[in-house]
């Protein structure tokens, strides 16, 4: 899990921009602990393919699986959680209190681009917090 705090809408849009940077992202949204929308846009001249209250149920999924915390003892805290659909892949990304959750193209090579968005949020945080 990455341990950065970001304390208002403008760190999580800074975030969002970098996030919606990655060619096969479609969608970028920061869920608070409560399952709302603090931050969230598609990316430019993407038609989406649900409406966004529609992305609430993933919300709500990707926030019960972030609350049960039972196994983090034994296998470790949460990373991210990756859901493949059909026509869409989902990613949850926890930071704390918050969840980024993201949508992608199904071509969408998932391991790397994780891997490089949760070290830019961590090189957002320190630039915002040194």
């Amino acid at each position: 899990m990455l341990k950065s705090t970001f304390e208002n809408n403008s760190q999580w849009e800074s975030a969002s921009k970098y996030i919606l940077s990655f060619p096969e992202i479609r969608f970028v949204g920061v869920i608070d602990n409560m399952g709302n929308l603090v931050v969230g846009d598609y990316k430019k001249g993407v038609v989406p393919m649900a409406k966004l209250d529609q992305y609430k149920i993933c919300m709500e999924h990707a926030l019960e699986l972030f609350m049960k915390n039972d196994l983090d003892g034994t296998l470790g805290p949460l990373d991210y959680i990756v859901s493949k659909r059909k026509n869409i892949k989902i990613i949850t990304i926890p930071v704390n209190n918050y969840l980024v959750l993201i949508s992608a193209e199904t071509t969408m090579k998932v391991e790397p681009i994780i891997d490089e968005i949760i070290q830019s949020l961590n090189d957002i945080h320190k630039t915002i917090n040194p």
